[in-house]
């Protein structure tokens, strides 16, 4: 038998993480390699990358990044009672063929959705291409509204994309087009079915913290604890929620590409707490990995 030591040694316990990172797959700024790079540099121990409704970024990971600890993960689109709600996936299985069919239907939806922005666009005397807006649409053309903001811009329409978003296509603006998404039941059925802990992301950007017991009501898993929108407020509020509900608590910086306050790249400030749980959701997955 091992001694104690040696076990010790071996599990490699958690003490830097960032579970919420997007990359050039989505909406992000730079490749999955560069973000794994990067990782490794800050000496994190733990990531997850998760774009939004892909798993692409995961076709160009190497299986060996010791010692970094790679969970794959994605963040997805759904609604409740009309609103967003945004889901995080951690310990999925990437090659699942059902979840692969279901992004392939919600990528599909998104570049119809971008021609109707465009077409709105049109009616309004602004005149950009669908190849334009693909051209920021990174390697898998996964195309999210920041990209037609970024069309926006080079098109010399809007001076930033917050100004494409106040103007054009932000939520009631003329030019906004809903994008297809699944109800947050059918998310977290979904996640499950890969084999995935299904997480609320940044609950706090919730419109009701009701939707957190209708989300449990329909077998969620946990809470984005920590994010840089929530205040040490909300941490506090949910992470005892998760305690009392038996949740899991994890972290991450929604890294996009973009270094600021809110934005950045490194261990995000979590508790031992949060890190106990993260580290429970990366034993399980091997586990299964291995089974």
């Amino acid at each position: 038998m091992k001694d104690t030591e040696t076990f010790v040694k071996e599990k490699l316990f958690i003490k830097s993480a960032n579970l919420h990172i997007h990359t050039r797959c989505s909406d992000g700024g730079f490749t999955p390699k560069f973000i794994i790079e990067q990782a490794k540099q800050n000496s994190l121990d733990i990531i997850s990358i998760t774009d939004h409704d892909s798993v692409e970024a995961y076709s160009y990971i190497s299986q060996d990044n010791t010692p970094l600890r790679i969970l794959p993960g994605i963040e997805f689109s759904s609604t409740l009672d009309g609103n967003d709600v945004h889901i995080l996936g951690y310990g999925i299985d990437t090659e699942n063929e059902q979840l692969h069919s279901i992004l392939q239907w919600m990528k599909e939806g998104r570049r119809n959705r971008a021609q109707k922005m465009l077409d709105k666009l049109s009616g309004l005397g602004i005149n950009i291409s669908l190849d334009s807006v693909l051209s920021y649409a990174g390697e898998m053309k996964l195309i999210v509204r920041p990209h037609v903001a970024a069309a926006l811009v080079a098109g010399n329409y809007c001076r930033n994309k917050q100004e494409a978003f106040e103007k054009y296509i932000g939520n009631d603006c003329p030019a906004f087009v809903a994008k297809p998404v699944l109800s947050s039941a059918d998310v977290i059925k979904y996640i499950h079915n890969a084999g995935g802990v299904a997480i609320v992301a940044h609950p706090g950007k919730l419109k009701t913290p009701d939707y957190l017991y209708d989300l449990v009501n329909c077998g969620l898993d946990g809470l984005e604890v920590w994010h840089p929108d929530h205040n040490n407020y909300l941490v506090t509020e949910f992470t005892a929620f998760c305690l009392k509900n038996g949740l899991f608590k994890t972290g991450g910086s929604d890294f996009h590409g973009e270094e600021d306050v809110h934005n950045y790249f490194g261990s995000v400030p979590v508790s031992d707490l949060v890190l106990k749980d993260i580290q429970t959701i990366w034993d399980n997955y091997k586990c299964k990995m291995k089974s």
